[in-house]
């Protein structure tokens, strides 16, 4: 079959219209443009696929966990944790870096690494986390991606990863519960030497209340306890009555008697630095007795709800897992069918482009060659 003059396709002639068979035939003899075009970017694809690392992703998921997990933080009105506080921490610190530099040269036989590596751009370029503020319906879930290289155990990195970060924070959680409680007992120490103090300083002030009072009753000749009636009635029948120029209506002390009040102070005396207790004292000591058992059991690693009777695993103590991470059944990039329907696809567009441009060279010399010889 002989080929068209390529002249004929500058040609005019009054018509605009194109005919789809000069443009049919026009393709199928260029074949060879258009599969040579899709033979080079199958060949530019299968290289870049080559040269490029396989990467893969995989997520942990979530949530805060039930708030009898933290039960042993909680065993006083002024000291609490939530779940939310515990979930936001451990979130706070999975998207620190200086977290995840801590990891990583702990655990760097987990890693792809090369010796020297910019940490701070792996960690910005593999890790990305969602989840630390609550949606429009206030609801919090935890979402941590991790991308990794084809070759590297992803899933297990970020497993231990969240793992050893929620054990962290339990510790944190565990130092803060600590502090407080040893703060408080300090307090309670302080504020029960002053009760003691100022029980001692009552029980002086009575006992010199007591001796003004002996010394009163002795002067008076009061020798046993009487009222104001029996000491005041006279000989010639009259009686006079004594008032207390306190004005709290109590009969002053000297009424007692002098062997009464010497008893008094006896004892007093022989006690005044012992037995310094009272109701209030009594409260105070048993809330500091409660703190120091708490901060032994502490020291000893033996409090229930912290240290025993817990989930052992600190991931499900500080949340509560929706999903942890697994291996992916694909790559996220590069993503191979999809990159070779690209190039099949644009191979086969500029094949034809380039078959237009070929057409329209030969036809553009055949018009010089046409015009040279008119």
């Amino acid at each position: 079959m002989s080929s068209p003059d390529p002249a004929l396709y500058m040609q005019n002639d009054h018509n605009d219209e194109i005919d789809l068979r000069d443009l049919a035939l026009m393709l199928i003899e260029g074949w060879y443009w258009i599969i040579g075009t899709i033979v080079v970017a199958v060949v530019a694809a299968f290289a870049y696929l080559a040269i490029t690392t396989t990467t893969y992703e995989t997520r942990f998921k979530a949530i805060p966990s039930a708030g009898a997990n933290f039960s042993g933080f909680n065993l006083f009105e002024d000291f609490e944790i939530t779940p939310k506080d515990a979930y936001r921490t451990l979130g706070n610190q999975l998207s620190s870096y200086q977290n995840f530099a801590a990891f990583v040269e702990e655990h760097r036989d987990l890693f792809d690494l090369e010796n020297g590596a910019n940490l701070s751009k792996v960690f910005s370029e593999r890790f990305s986390i969602g989840g630390l503020n609550a949606d429009r319906d206030g609801n919090l879930m935890l979402s941590l991606t991790y991308r990794y290289p084809e070759g590297e155990q992803g899933p297990e990195i970020l497993n231990s990863y969240v793992r050893s970060t929620s054990q962290d924070v339990w510790i944190t959680l565990r130092n803060q519960f600590d502090d407080y409680n040893r703060a408080q007992a300090s307090r309670l120490s302080t504020d029960l030497e002053l009760q003691k103090e100022s029980l001692q300083g009552a029980r002086e002030d009575r006992l010199f209340a007591l001796e003004q009072a002996i010394n009163v009753a002795r002067r008076l000749e009061i020798e046993k306890p009487t009222t104001p009636q029996q000491f005041g009635r006279q000989p010639n029948g009259s009686e006079v009555i004594y008032a207390n120029i306190s004005g709290d209506g109590a009969l002053p002390l000297y009424f007692m008697g002098y062997q009464t009040l010497e008893a008094d102070r006896d004892v007093l005396r022989s006690a005044i630095d012992e037995g310094l207790s009272n109701s209030q004292i009594r409260d105070t000591q048993q809330q500091l007795e409660q703190r120091e058992r708490i901060a032994t059991l502490l020291d000893s690693g033996r409090l229930y709800g912290i240290d025993e009777g817990v989930e052992p695993n600190h991931t499900e103590r500080v949340v509560d897992v929706v999903d942890y991470a697994f291996p992916p059944a694909e790559p996220v990039k590069p993503r191979k069918a999809l990159i070779l329907a690209i190039s099949l696809a644009l191979g086969g567009i500029l094949g034809v482009m380039l078959v237009f441009l070929v057409r329209f060279a030969a036809s553009l010399r055949g018009y010089r060659q046409k015009k040279a010889r008119d």
